[in-house]
């Protein structure tokens, strides 16, 4: 992944990849508990 190097406060820069992790979170990691950190941190 490349970091944006569009102006500050651009809106269109990170919203496909804040879109990407919001799906991820919701379809991967709210979807079961995790009993540790390590087990979490691996997932990701």
């Amino acid at each position: 992944m490349a970091g944006s190097i569009g102006r500050v406060g651009a809106a269109g820069d990170n919203a496909a990849m804040e879109s990407f992790f919001s799906l991820l979170q919701k379809d991967v990691l709210d979807r079961r508990r995790w009993t540790t950190r390590e087990e979490l941190r691996i997932a990701t």
